[in-house]
């Protein structure tokens, strides 16, 4: 029978005996379910763990909300979902109101801030007398919540035709609360400054422009100073003030423009790249960081380092020892010694404190090979006791029957050592592998918990770091979750290696 079946065979009746054990039953399925959420990490969750934010910071988990009725707690909402107007705007529920003025709104796809889409065109008439013309552009909504979002971002673009317009056009996005006292927020400085004058992030340069091109959009943040300032209350959270009560409201931008004369030409202004989205006080199935990064993305896309790191460090650890060992206890005399005495050497030094001064070091130098770095360290300091216990059994080995035999009938020392030496180890290297990787991921933990891993990637032991940095220990959603990743996942490998190792010593099996 070719050796392909016979090994076919063999694993084929090992897997089948070591489903058998409860132990390792559960291991595979902690390690299946962890290394299907490393894979199919896109796909379970669409959001980038360290640049999408998701929600406010410190926002606990959606299903929070129930265990703590009346507690206030948010969720998302996005007012006006397309920005840059891919249809008329009118049929997705904004409205046109004009002061001074008649106004006339259209849809037009010709000018845009983006590809395949179209703006808002307000043309205001300025045949009566001079004076203020302004129209306002507004969408309505409904906060049904009790509790103010966490914060809200906007963001629009203007585009004044210097054909149509030669005077100031001074445009102010507000947000008013509708229902209970008609109160109107402008959360957007509206007054004049020149291109220039630095001014903040709010504020609008509100200029005459010379050519027919769009204005630099506006980025809005309730958490922006700036916006405190234009409020008036630099002690008080913006959203919470807007957004206080359970109430409809309206977002929108009112554009005005001071006319000393009159004109036949109407005035045309054009909107685009409108948006809102409020961000609630709670989200997801794990909630968010301080950042307001979604921190089930944080753990999902932290498996795969975390499990690269252990499976890749223990490969290389249990390859190095396997090697050392085997040339060791295989060749014996001035090698065996030579070895042994660099193995004890490495053995008797602190693993932990070379690991941090190899890693800040070393690691340090190599910018974007960092993790890469860090696999290799990990496994090169990790090969150590395999290597003896591996030149026990080769010592033991060699002298068997067999072993003689292969020796008398002219067989190598490669021949001997893969054809006679490793088949009788290969459950003794199954087994400390398994138990290899754990370590591996602890350390991993370890070294980034103590900010020595890779700041570009995410994983666990990343997270908790990120936990100590902020004093966020009280936040158990952002605890929790990396700390019984590693716990599960290195309990799966040690139940793993405990039933292989029952498997390949029978003294260790129980009687029945």
């Amino acid at each position: 029978m070719p050796d392909w079946r016979v090994n076919a065979r063999r694993f084929s009746n090992f897997v089948r005996t070591l489903f058998k054990s409860k132990m390792a039953i559960v291991g595979l399925i902690v390690l299946i379910v962890y290394a299907f959420f490393a894979v199919a990490a896109p796909i379970v969750t669409p959001y980038d763990p360290q640049h999408d934010i998701v929600a406010g910071a410190y926002s606990p988990p959606s299903w929070y909300r129930y265990l703590n009725e009346g507690s206030g707690l948010s969720q998302n909402m996005i007012v006006e979902p397309h920005p840059d107007f891919p249809s008329d705007p009118v049929l997705q529920g904004w409205q046109f109101s004009a002061s001074n003025s008649h106004v006339t709104e259209s849809y037009d796809r010709t000018i845009s801030t983006q590809v395949d889409s179209g703006s808002v065109k307000i043309m205001l008439d300025r045949s009566g007398v001079p004076g203020n013309y302004s129209a306002t552009f507004k969408k309505v909504f409904n906060w049904p919540y009790t509790g103010p979002p966490a914060r809200f971002s906007a963001r629009i673009s203007i585009y004044t035709p210097s054909a149509t317009i030669q005077e100031p056009v001074h445009a102010t996005v507000f947000i008013e609360r509708i229902t209970h006292d008609h109160k109107v927020w402008n959360i957007t400085d509206n007054t004049p400054a020149n291109s220039t004058s630095g001014s903040s992030n709010l504020s609008w340069a509100n200029y005459p422009l010379t050519t027919n091109a769009w204005q630099a959009p506006i980025s809005i943040d309730s958490q922006d100073s700036a916006m405190r300032q234009i409020l008036g209350i630099p002690d008080v959270d913006p959203a919470a003030l807007t957004f206080s009560s359970q109430d409809d409201y309206a977002y929108g931008v009112t554009v005005t423009l001071s006319s000393a004369s009159t004109s036949a030409t109407p005035a045309s202004v054009y909107l685009d790249d409108m948006s809102l989205r409020l961000y609630g006080s709670s989200w997801g199935l794990l909630g968010t960081d301080v950042y307001g990064f979604d921190i089930w993305s944080q753990l999902i896309y932290g498996a795969r380092i975390s499990l690269a790191v252990g499976l890749l460090a223990a490969f290389i650890g249990i390859a190095l020892g396997l090697v050392v060992g085997l040339i060791a206890g295989y060749l014996g005399k001035v090698v065996d010694e030579v070895l042994m005495r660099f193995t004890d050497m490495l053995l008797v030094i602190p693993g932990l404190p070379l690991l941090i001064v190899l890693v800040a070091v070393i690691g340090n130098s190599l910018g974007p090979s960092r993790l890469a770095v860090l696999i290799i360290i990990i496994g090169f300091l990790g090969w150590m006791g395999f290597a003896r216990v591996v030149r026990a059994q080769v010592l033991s080995l060699k002298e068997r029957p067999f072993v003689e035999a292969a020796r008398a009938a002219g067989a190598g020392a490669g021949h001997i050592a893969t054809r006679h030496i490793i088949p009788n180890i290969v459950g003794l290297i199954y087994v400390n592998l398994a138990l290899a990787v754990p370590g591996a991921i602890l350390t991993e933990a370890a070294l980034s918990f103590l900010g020595l891993g890779d700041v570009t990637v995410v994983s666990w032991g990343r997270m908790l770091n990120a936990v100590e940095e902020n004093g966020a220990q009280q936040i158990w959603w952002w605890v929790l979750p990396p700390g019984l990743s590693i716990a599960l996942v290195s309990l799966a490998f040690v139940l793993i290696g405990f039933s292989m190792d029952t498997l390949f010593n029978p003294r260790l099996r129980q009687r029945r």
